[in-house]
């Protein structure tokens, strides 16, 4: 499991969602990179929905959805599909490539 984050070849710094130009250096030699982990920073709940800050190391920060049991400092596997086996995860909605032209 993993989410895709915006990865800048120029300077190293990761974004989500991804942007045409790196919000960090101003580069546009950018590529996919895959992250897989993150530690749960805070909590919200609205109703049955749980939705959190996860940190990835050493970034970004994602506001994602929580499956399962899990409190702050937690680390969660991230995933960008759905998950319903019980386990606990975050899930961060890909956002359609459509939507950065």
């Amino acid at each position: 499991m993993s989410v895709i984050v915006q990865y800048c070849r120029t300077c190293g710094g990761q974004w989500f969602p991804a942007r045409l130009m790196c919000p960090r250096c101003g580069g546009d030699d950018l590529a996919p990179r895959s992250v897989e982990r993150g530690v749960v920073e805070q909590l919200t709940h609205l109703g049955d929905v749980v939705i959190a800050s996860v940190a990835c190391d050493p970034e970004p920060l994602l506001v994602a959805r929580l499956h399962g049991t899990v409190h702050p400092g937690d680390v969660v596997e991230l995933t960008d599909r759905p998950d319903t086996s019980g386990r606990p995860v975050a899930f961060v909605p890909p956002i359609p490539q459509e939507e950065l032209s």
